[in-house]
């Protein structure tokens, strides 16, 4: 049943994908604190940073919590209107970063849609919630399943709700949202468990705190285990320890974050065999050791191993391990010392 869904996702020109750089999502999440300038502030330096998109966080409030729910009356305090959201939408565009919603209710995907966002985020908290899981999948817009503190067993039913009504690209998201997740409960090696067990694009949300400096690294593992989408929080001022900037990187610590990955990405290339790089014939040239002659050898010499020594020299030759060949026959030309000694040399 899950066969419908694809292994390589393209949203916005770009691939998600076995591959491909890692797509890296900036997570503003509630950290603009209600204010509508932080919230165009965040997707301004998310932009900056190089991010390939921003994700907004969408609720509807007569949904999201109860009204007895201690986070009511903060959610409430910073809540945007669907026009403020749109405006918002709109700018990310005049940026030319993506934009993501961040859903948690069948209204918020709604006004997903009415956006006309790139992506949407569902959390873990929804894998097991039908109604949320077949209004994403029913638009048709890309989008991504958390799959914290959950079986198996819970992803694929899930996963099985999402193509029942038509999903076809979805990316599968690791990552325990404890603010901030100790590096002994990140597990990061699931990725590899969820890329085999459901061979579709896998991607990490790091949680990790926003000061411990591995934070700002462990998403480089994720992307060394095959990790195709990082998600990470951004917030204007850590110091300030607003809304949802326990685990987010201020703009600046993010551009440096957003170039390491990248980097990261070049520096993994790929395990399939290929032609050397210039760089590697460099190296072999400069590395490699040859047959040398040790001495000026004449040519009718019978070759002997102490004509020789194996050293590198300024050109490259044959490796040594082609002396057997050469040892006992005679040589055709005169050679003199230091010079590298070619298979031909000998009859």
């Amino acid at each position: 049943m899950l066969n419908q869904l694809k292994k390589e996702i393209k949203i916005a020109g770009k691939t998600i994908g076995k591959g491909f750089p890692a797509y890296v999502i900036a997570e503003m999440a509630c950290a603009h604190n209600g204010r509508f300038d932080d919230a165009k502030a965040l997707i301004k330096a998310s932009a900056d940073a190089g991010a390939d998109a921003t994700q907004l966080q969408l609720f509807d409030m007569g949904h999201v919590v109860t009204p007895t729910n201690e986070l009511f009356p903060i959610l409430d305090r910073i809540s945007f209107s669907a026009d403020q959201w749109k405006e918002l939408t709109d700018y990310g565009r005049q940026l030319g970063i993506d934009v993501w919603a961040c859903t948690y209710d069948v209204p918020s995907v709604e006004l997903a849609v009415k956006l006309g966002v790139d992506g949407i985020k569902l959390n873990s908290a929804d894998l097991s919630n039908p109604e949320v899981v077949e209004a994403v999948a029913k638009s048709g817009i890309p989008f991504t399943l958390g799959t914290g503190a959950s079986t198996l067993d819970e992803i694929r039913g899930g996963l099985e709700t999402a193509v029942k009504h038509g999903a076809e690209n979805i990316i599968l998201m690791h990552g325990v949202q404890n603010f901030p997740t100790q590096i002994e409960d990140l597990n990061i090696s699931k990725i590899q468990l969820l890329r085999e067990e459901f061979e579709i694009p896998v991607g990490y949300h790091d949680h990790v705190d926003g000061d411990n400096p591995f934070g700002k690294i462990v998403d480089l593992i994720a992307i060394g285990l095959g990790a195709n989408i990082i998600e990470k929080h951004i917030a204007l001022d850590r110091s300030k320890e607003g809304l949802d900037y326990q685990a987010a990187l201020e703009p600046e610590e993010f551009k440096l974050f957003v170039s390491n990955l990248k980097k990261a990405h070049t520096a993994y290339g790929s395990k399939e065999p290929k032609p050397f790089t210039d760089s590697e014939l460099r190296y072999r040239k400069f590395q490699k050791k040859s047959i040398i002659a040790h001495k000026d050898l004449k040519a009718g010499d019978t070759l002997k191993r102490e004509d020789v020594f194996f050293s590198r020299n300024n050109d490259a030759g044959i490796p040594p391990t082609k002396f057997p060949e050469m040892e006992g026959k005679k040589l055709n030309r005169d050679i003199p010392q230091f010079e590298n000694l070619k298979l031909e040399d000998v009859t």
